[in-house]
């Protein structure tokens, strides 16, 4: 077997995903980065693909696509000869053949996260009682200073396991908060200290034509003092239970002593959980 560095060989690489070259090269045009790719042949032929992406928290991800297990070993050595840094990936627990053949060649969980779908009736009456401290307002993320929503954002994500160190991409960010559905400004919350004008917290659903997902929840550790967790998923459940849903989706990490408790206590249900490796 024989890997290649990738240098416009879209004809390859339409054998191995089934699209046109076109398409490829037309997405890959729309990355914001340098591509960073290579390519397993047996034969001549395409049996595997990994491309490399950097993400916000400078933690390097490798995307596969291999249609032979013994594809994943040479495209991981390859990538890590050439990046020279730990690389990161993703895979379902349910996919355990590959799971094993990741670990035989290199790699080693991190990180596991659960998958939750959580039904909006019985979550709403278990927070019922969730109030919104007196020092403290509850601001739809359209209406509040985007700096200081994008320090936040950066401030909360870096405190979440498996994101530290995250540092967010502006453009990306204001994006996001442009793209309706999914940003639903109803749902996307910010918590702020009224005496101090400090940003305290923020949770955000999406509103995905999948079904609502619950991106991130989150306070700083100054403010953690009294229940606005509660208070801002409260406001956001209500908000997020009239778009014709039974039930919200997430993913938390059992390491999350905040979130993953959380879901536990308003009856979510197990999806199963996917583990983040990483291959030094």
């Amino acid at each position: 077997m024989r890997v290649l560095r990738f240098a416009d060989h879209y004809d390859l690489l339409s054998a191995l995903v089934e699209r046109s070259p076109t398409e490829l090269q037309r997405r890959d045009l729309q990355r914001n980065q340098e591509l960073q790719r290579w390519l397993a042949l047996d034969a001549g032929q395409p049996v595997g693909a990994v491309t490399a992406f950097q993400r916000p928290d400078e933690r390097t991800f490798l995307q596969f696509i291999c249609r032979e297990a013994g594809a994943y070993e040479p495209l991981a050595e390859a990538a890590t000869t050439e990046l020279g840094r730990p690389l990161h990936t993703v895979v379902d627990e349910s996919n355990q053949e590959i799971l094993e053949v990741l670990i035989e060649a290199g790699f080693a969980t991190e990180l596991t996260m659960e998958r939750f779908e959580v039904p909006f009736d019985p979550a709403l009456r278990i927070l019922q009682r969730a109030w919104t401290p007196a020092a403290y307002r509850m601001h739809p993320a359209d209406s509040v200073d985007r700096d200081a929503l994008f320090e936040l954002d950066n401030a909360i994500r870096g405190l979440v396991p498996g994101t530290d160190g995250w540092r967010g991409d502006r453009a990306m960010f204001e994006d996001e908060l442009a793209e309706a559905p999914p940003f639903d400004p109803a749902a996307y919350l910010v918590a702020i200290h009224e005496p101090t004008g400090a940003y305290a917290g923020l949770v955000r659903i999406w509103r995905n034509p999948a079904g609502p997902r619950l991106g991130l929840i989150g306070v700083l550790p100054e403010h953690r003092g009294v229940p606005i967790a509660a208070a801002l998923l409260r406001h956001a459940l209500e908000a997020a239970a009239d778009w014709g849903y039974d039930a919200f989706l997430t993913e938390t990490s059992p390491e999350n002593q905040s979130t993953y408790p959380l879901m536990r206590r308003l009856g979510a249900e197990s999806r199963g959980r996917f583990h983040q490796l990483v291959r030094q």
